[in-house]
């Protein structure tokens, strides 16, 4: 089997001469997970070229800002921004970012990558250079590969002195998504003085030339490999050795890695192991679990459990599309006997959610009959919530609830529907179902917690967030999480000034445990805010909230943070982080 996916493999190589055009290898009847993903990907890097030419045109703009002299104060502004990244250095961002390298907010993470992606550099400037240095290696050390190669490929970089490095990320990079004609291009096109690490290049010349049927040519490098090389590498003379070797008896046979002190070469044995059709374990995604999920997601050998872990978490990563994810779901191979015994089933997999999510999404899709469907919907969504994975769940379904008529057969689960489309950012039919179910059963305590989900996500504007907050304070405070109480307050006080609250008397809490950040870092952000200078804003509030939750952060921080955030932007990003932070209180 090993041999004649190497055969396909090497055929398709030798009659698309390496073509420049993505070429994956078809795993569906219509479309491959490959090439799914990889779709993703080529929409990714077209917005990010898009938003190069967007920031061309901001500077159009600005010159036009600069010349209405009734714009001052946005002249400045305008000034500011751009005096950032020329007043600040390459150590000193270094530090930013060694400090920033676990951003558990998704709205500050997004904002705070957005920041460093749409960064305002002279490449022709050492200094400039040096920072998009440090940002590329940021990103990949953060496991956002993608993002890294992104944007050196907007760039060019020829004569630059960290081309090797970036050529290693964009090496690793194809390796990742598979796009080995692209890597054995590209390290034809490389000239002698690109050196890296641990014999690299060496050892992809040796496996384009095994992809190639270039046994001989192959064999005689790797023995010159094998004299050159101080310490053998063990990876990758065993994944060698099972490419070239037609060996059946080891068809379910693990790899196993030895002495991964490095990680240069893990995306190289990724490719070579999908080629061998050799399984990767959980510790070889536990090396780099963000980088290392698309080549887990595409090595079908591997465990589908595995390969849904780490599709979910690329998902939430916004790495892979919602058809990624819904493609390796329904790969997941399930006996009729299994769909047909779904209690039985679920019992057998009670031990991996992973599998279970995949076998909850399936039994909604064989379903004939509508009723029966969208009982099915409902369990998966309960299975999703108890897992977390509540989310994930809501935008497979998205279009399987389109599909669901407003009726009086469905009344009954009209709250759960209507906190899909929620979730899926479809208020009008959220609002439908809201109604439809109050008109017929009136206002309820369920639907009264449906219409706050939904004023949430509909507010747009500070002052909608406000009269939501106040209309429900008591709600929200008497939730289960124990510091609920004083988060409604530190959100009251800093968004309703017209209206006092006041905290219950607590004679037993006189001390909190949570940590709250130097006075450096309060005074930091408190003057990048009283300077209106968002940028550093920005930055120091990332800094203060690196590797916590927002459960764990001192109220006090969190007003000051939440204040700052009022203002950055024009309060742009405040509705999605009370929301986020509402979520992880479990107030919603």
């Amino acid at each position: 089997m090993k041999i004649l996916t190497l055969l396909i493999f090497l055929i398709f190589l030798n009659n698309k001469g390496f073509s420049n055009e993505v070429e994956v290898i078809e795993l569906h009847e219509n479309k491959s997970l490959d090439q799914i993903v990889l779709d993703k990907i080529d929409d990714d890097i077209s917005s990010d070229e898009d938003l190069t030419t967007i920031n061309a045109s901001d500077e159009i703009v600005s010159d036009e800002i600069i010349s209405d002299p009734d714009n001052e104060s946005k002249i400045e502004e305008v000034i500011e921004q751009d005096n950032f990244w020329s007043n600040i250095t390459s150590d000193d961002l270094k530090n930013y970012l060694n400090n920033s390298k676990s951003i558990n907010s998704k709205t500050v993470q997004k904002e705070f990558y957005n920041f460093l992606e749409n960064a305002n550099l002279d490449y022709n400037v050492k200094k400039d250079r040096d920072i998009f240095y440090q940002i590329i290696n940021y990103f990949y050390e953060t496991g956002n590969i993608s993002k890294s190669y992104n944007l050196i490929k907007l760039r060019d970089f020829s004569n630059d002195e960290n081309i090797s490095y970036y050529y290693s990320i964009e090496i690793n990079y194809l390796l990742s998504t598979f796009q080995l004609d692209k890597v054995c291009l590209l390290k034809n096109d490389l000239n002698e003085n690109i050196l890296l690490e641990n014999f690299l290049l060496d050892k992809i010349d040796i496996f384009c030339l095994v992809l190639q049927n270039q046994l001989t040519e192959a064999e005689l490098l790797n023995s010159i490999l094998l004299e050159t090389e101080k310490q053998t590498d063990i990876n990758f003379q065993n994944l060698y050795q099972k490419l070239i070797i037609n060996d059946q008896e080891d068809e379910a046979e693990k790899i196993i890695f030895n002495n991964l002190k490095s990680t240069d070469l893990i995306f190289l044995y990724s490719a070579m192991a999908r080629i061998a059709e050799l399984p990767l374990s959980e510790d070889f995604l536990k090396i780099d679990s963000k980088n290392l999920s698309i080549p887990i997601i595409l090595n079908q050998a591997s465990p589908l459990g595995l390969r849904i872990m780490a599709a979910n978490e690329s998902f939430n990563n916004n790495d892979i599309s919602i058809d990624s994810l819904a493609a390796l779901y329904q790969s997941v191979d399930f006996t009729s006997n299994q769909l047909n015994n779904p209690e039985n089933t679920i019992k057998e997999l009670t031990n991996n959610k992973e599998l279970l999510m995949a076998f909850y999404f399936q039994l909604i899709n064989i379903q004939i009959f509508p009723s029966e469907r969208l009982a099915a919907l409902i369990n998966f969504w309960e299975f999703a919530k108890e897992q977390n994975l509540e989310e994930i769940a809501y935008s497979l379904t998205y279009k399987i609830i389109q599909s669901i008529e407003i009726s009086s057969d469905n009344l009954e689960f009209s709250s759960q529907i209507a906190t899909s489309y929620i979730y899926n950012n479809d208020l009008d039919r959220a609002q439908d179902w809201v109604a439809f179910y109050e008109n017929s059963k009136s206002e309820d305590e369920t639907s009264s917690y449906i219409k706050i989900l939904l004023s949430l996500y509909s507010s747009q504007d500070i002052d909608s967030l406000i009269d939501v907050i106040t209309k429900n304070f008591d709600k929200f405070s008497n939730s289960n999480n124990k510091y609920s109480e004083e988060l409604i307050f530190v959100l009251f006080d800093l968004l309703n000034k017209k209206e006092k609250k006041y905290l219950s008397k607590n004679y037993q809490d006189i001390f909190d445990d949570r940590l709250s950040p130097s006075i450096y870092i309060s005074e930091s952000i408190l003057n990048s805010i009283e300077n209106n200078n968002q940028d550093k804003f920005l930055l120091y509030s990332t800094i203060s909230l690196n590797n916590r939750h927002w459960p764990d952060i001192h109220p006090n921080h969190l007003k000051l943070i939440i204040g700052g955030y009022l203002d950055y932007n024009n309060g742009e990003l405040i509705k999605d982080l009370i929301i986020e932070i509402f979520k992880s209180y479990k107030i919603l």
